[in-house]
């Protein structure tokens, strides 16, 4: 049976809507777009692979995700020097589109550049593409607490950097509900 074939014909539908989100996710994993293309790639091959497993009732979107994040930590492990793979470039992060805000879009993707991929990819899973926590603390393949606190490390990372965030002089507090969080999360 030819790869394709092994999804059915919904969950293949189900996969082709979720490439754009995806491609985002693979992009902020990678830090680049070529890495991104190749690892999307390489988890969509394996995804198409292993349709058959697919539980009925379980959400795909999860299991596509989950599959996309194990076979970005796999390509990591394969690295002699896994940290460095995980830089990003901010370009990477650019809106495609330019034009009203474009100073906020550049600082953002600047600030997501220089932030660890283990908080890009939590922030991204929660704020960018709406999963709870317990999912994404699902499809990161850890525990719930390290999701919380990676999230809150990339906010705190945000309001520190973003010159626009703080327009009414908040930031302070802010960061000291983030510390908090962080402490607690442990």
């Amino acid at each position: 049976m030819a790869q394709s074939e092994r999804l059915s014909a919904s969950a293949r539908t189900k996969l082709i809507v979720l490439m754009p989100r995806l491609r985002r996710f693979a992009t902020l994993l990678a830090g680049n777009r070529d890495g991104a293309d190749r690892l999307l790639r390489a988890a969509c091959m394996k995804i198409l692979d292993k349709g058959h497993t697919f539980q009925q009732g379980t959400a795909f979107d999860l299991r596509a995700f989950t599959e996309l994040h194990s076979e970005w930590l796999s390509d990591l492990r394969s690295h002699e020097t896994p940290i460095s793979q995980g830089q990003g470039e901010a370009s990477a992060f650019e809106p495609a589109i330019q034009g009203d805000g474009e100073s906020y879009f550049l600082e953002i993707a600047e600030i997501l550049a220089h932030i660890p991929p283990q908080q890009r990819a939590a922030v991204l899973l929660v704020y960018g593409e709406g999963f709870s926590y317990d999912e994404a603390a699902r499809i990161l393949d850890t525990p719930l607490q390290t999701v919380i606190a990676r999230v809150s490390r990339a906010l705190a990372s945000f309001i520190e950097r973003a010159d626009w965030i703080d327009s009414a002089g908040l930031y302070g507090a802010k960061v000291e509900q983030l510390k908090q969080i962080n402490k607690q999360a442990g």
